[in-house]
Parts: C-alpha cells; structure tokens; sequence
C-alpha cells in the first residue's frame, strides 16, 4: 500500500473522530446544564416559604347554656421584678460553696436568668471567730466564690456587684451556735440583693 493511501486512511478517520467527539461533548454539556438547572431551582425558596406565619388566637365555642365565644391568646412570659434571692453559709473558715448552697444559687441563677434586666449585689460575711483583717479576706473571698458561680453560669460579670463586709453585725444567740465547730454558722453567709434597674 502506497504511502498516500495510509494518509487518506488517517484523515478519514480523525474526521470521524472529531466529529463523534463533538457530538459527545455537546451531549455532555446539555446534560451538565439540564443538571445545573434542576440544583438551582430545587434549592431556590421564594420570601413565602421561608417566613412562617404568625400564630393566630384560637377560638373555641362553649357549649353551655349561654352562647358566648372565648378567645384563647398565647400569653406573653410576665416578667417580675426579683424581690428576693437566696443567702448561702459557709462552713467555718471555708469560702467554698457547699452541695447545699450551690442549690440555692443555681435558684437565684434561673430567676436572674429569667429577669435580664436584674442586677445583684452580692454581700459576704464571717463570724466573729478571728482578727478583723483575716476576717475582712476571707469575706472578701467568699464573694469572690459567689460571684464566680454566677459567672460560670451564665450571669454576665457587668449584672454582678460584690463586697466583702468582715464579721457580721448581727451576734448570734447561744442556741444558734455551731456544735461541732467554733463560730456560728448563721453568720458566715453570703447574700444576693437583687438590684433592679433603674426607672
């Protein structure tokens, strides 16, 4: 076979080549399109399938004697003022919160949580059992303790005041002191006075 047939036999067949891989690649790139339609309007949402409707207040018919209507609204959370907290005791010569009084505190906790704009003022004492200025730290400590409670959950650090006053003005009687240890339990406290937002 002669050299010029082998060059007839090349140039027919890249023809058919380049013209079946034209035909490929068109198909190829309408399905790529067709595809690439269908993503984008599956995942396209109009403005009324994204926003959910408000609730309406439901109606109900009572069926007594009377024929009146009562319409039932979903009632907005009343938010009150904190009037109160709970005070927390220390062991003796301890600033660590007890099992005890982190209850209490996780209550005063959830009502903070639920009047944001209530601030607290925490105030910690000892009892007389010690000189002033070691009584003066550990309240002072003892405050600090409070506080970090409140911060570790959840209470911002700008709603919380605290001081640490020393020995605690009020004495206690001789039935309220502690049994197993000097001191009085009921003086060695930390109170949190709610502190409502100004008006």
């Amino acid at each position: 076979m002669s050299y010029s047939f082998w060059i007839f036999v090349y140039s027919c067949s890249n023809q058919n080549f380049k013209r079946s891989m034209t035909i490929t690649l068109n198909k190829l790139s309408i399905f790529i399109l067709l595809l690439s339609l269908g993503i984008m309007f599956s995942s396209c949402r109009t403005s009324e399938e994204i926003i959910e409707p408000e609730t309406q207040p439901t109606a109900t018919h009572d069926t007594g004697d009377q024929e009146e209507w009562v319409v039932e609204e979903e009632e907005a959370p009343v938010v009150e003022n904190v009037t109160e907290l709970a005070t927390i005791h220390f062991n003796f010569d301890r600033y660590t919160i007890t099992d005890r009084a982190a209850r209490q505190l996780a209550e005063n906790v959830q009502l903070l949580r639920d009047n944001p704009n209530t601030r607290v003022r925490v105030d910690a004492y000892t009892d007389h059992i010690g000189g002033d200025q070691y009584n003066l730290r550990l309240s002072l400590r003892r405050a600090a303790s409070v506080v970090e409670f409140y911060r570790q959950n959840g209470i911002a650090e700008h709603r919380i005041e605290s001081r640490g006053l020393g020995v605690y003005p009020v004495q206690c009687t001789e039935a309220q002191m502690d049994r197993d240890s000097p001191g009085c339990e009921v003086m060695r406290r930390a109170e949190s006075h709610p502190l409502q937002p100004a008006r």
